[in-house]
């Protein structure tokens, strides 16, 4: 197969130095845009191999970050994965308890402010009458 009908792979130092970035810079923000799920070919090391088309997303990333955007924002608009959108569907999860689990997680935190507020009670009631007995000492 000749180079015409392969598509052209670079290395990530030929990357980094067309991007005029560090290659851990290059690393971190492939990281970036795996870890939202943007595939990158590997070779047979298990090394990044980056092509025409990564090129163009990492120039756009360049680009988007000189805009001001923020890395997260960029990250999401090159891949369509947005991290907080699985932080809200964990959310999710947590509320779609049952109503028996939330009656019972309830009622144990009332149960246990109640206790609480009862033993603050009784300290305050014991010390009131600590202070009246000595009261009726005093006048005895």
């Amino acid at each position: 197969m000749d180079l015409s009908e392969q598509e052209m792979q670079y290395t990530a130092k030929d990357l980094a130095a067309s991007l005029d970035v560090t290659t851990s810079t290059l690393r971190r923000w492939a990281i970036a845009l795996e870890s939202a799920h943007y595939p990158f070919q590997r070779n047979e090391k298990g090394q990044r191999i980056y092509t025409e088309q990564d090129i163009a997303t990492f120039k756009e990333l360049k680009k988007l970050l000189g805009e001001k955007m923020t890395f997260a924002d960029v990250i999401q608009k090159l891949t369509g994965h947005n991290k907080s959108m699985e932080k809200k569907s964990e959310t999710e999860k947590i509320m779609n308890v049952t109503a028996e689990e939330l009656e019972k997680l309830v009622s144990r935190a009332v149960k246990k402010a109640v206790k609480k507020e009862r033993e603050k009670l009784f300290k305050q009631m014991k010390k009131q009458m600590k202070k009246e007995l000595e009261k009726l000492k005093e006048k005895n």
